[in-house]
């Protein structure tokens, strides 16, 4: 039973380590609430909410606003973006909306058709103060 020894204990493990993905196969029409890690290969139409980091991968589709610490975007994206740390736009990128955040990162070919907004790092260390206002703000796609 020595393989059983070497599993990390379930409680140990912290929060936000938490890794989902949505197939290329699959479309999903809702919204997603997660305090982890989020990968999204096929199609979404909803919000996502609380995630720590979300990638839309090459090829895949998302209509709906984005809530997280840090979004890397590869697909295509009609919505608007709070990151409360950082945005990744990759060569393949299309972002049909508003971008709030404090790092942004345009790789040569992504394209973004509406606003970015880059509001510095207050220190209060959660990022959530950069959701609530660009929400409040009413930042429109």
């Amino acid at each position: 039973m020595s393989l059983l020894s070497r599993r990390t204990d379930a409680k140990a493990a912290t929060a936000g380590t938490g890794y989902s993905l949505l197939d290329s196969q699959l479309s999903v029409t809702g919204d997603l609430d997660t305090g982890g890690s989020l990968r999204i290969d096929g199609e979404l139409t909803g919000t996502i909410r609380r995630a720590d980091t979300v990638v839309i991968g090459v090829g895949a589709r998302m209509t709906g606003d984005i809530y997280a610490r840090e979004v890397i975007v590869g697909g295509a994206l009609a919505g608007c973006v709070y990151a409360s740390e950082r945005v990744e736009l990759q060569p393949t990128a299309i972002v049909n909306g508003s971008i709030i955040t404090q790092v942004v990162l345009v790789q040569e070919g992504g394209v973004v058709n509406g606003r970015i907004e880059m509001q510095p790092h207050t220190g209060s260390g959660s990022g959530v103060h950069l959701l609530r206002e660009g929400a409040a703000q009413g930042v429109t796609r």
